[in-house]
């Protein structure tokens, strides 16, 4: 249950990344048709847009972190009854119980299943893991990336509304010295 469980969470999780690939070239398209011409508040909710979905991804990490270190704690029991049983089984064979015994066998090897399966889940958490980490840094970097283009794009538009003023004053003042129409 618990890996059927972890597989449809990886399911959900490569949808989301897939979803998030598709609205990642659909901006960038966006970004190139509007090139310098989108509005700085448009580019804003998209630096806004992805912090949210590298925020997303930091706390699927963080979870996934977290179950892996509750599967660790749950090895470590099962490791302690792995032990307990099989000092009992000595035990057993000592006393020449055959019934006992093949009870004690039966549950060490169930234990040592539980163990594996623990064990697989582990590796296949901390894959996922290494995995979000590489996605939590890659959203990072677009992130930095839109925010400097973000700069640059705000720093041109203030440089053309200077020339704008610039040019509206040079207006005014050809205006003041031609005074009226037929001297201009």
């Amino acid at each position: 249950m618990e890996v059927e469980k972890e597989r449809k969470e990886k399911r959900k999780i490569e949808e989301d990344r897939d979803d998030l690939k598709e609205h990642y070239k659909k901006a960038q398209v966006s970004l190139r048709r509007a090139k310098i011409g989108g509005s700085s508040d448009q580019l804003q909710k998209e630096v806004q847009e992805r912090k949210a979905r590298a925020e997303y991804w930091e706390k699927k990490f963080q979870e996934m972190q977290s179950r892996n270190l509750a599967l660790e704690e749950e090895n470590k029991g099962l490791k302690s009854k792995i032990i307990e049983l099989g000092r009992s089984l000595r035990w057993h064979r000592n006393h020449d119980s055959t019934v006992e015994l093949k009870e004690l066998k039966s549950k060490v090897e169930n234990l040592e299943a539980a163990l594996q399966e623990g064990k697989l889940q582990i590796e296949q958490l901390e894959t996922q893991g290494d995995y979000l980490k590489g996605e939590l840094h890659r959203f990072r970097g677009q992130i930095r990336e839109r925010d400097h283009v973000m700069g640059e794009a705000i720093a041109q538009i203030r440089e053309v509304a200077e020339y704008v003023q610039d040019l509206a004053v040079r207006a005014d003042v050809l205006s003041m010295m031609c005074g009226s129409s037929s001297d201009i």
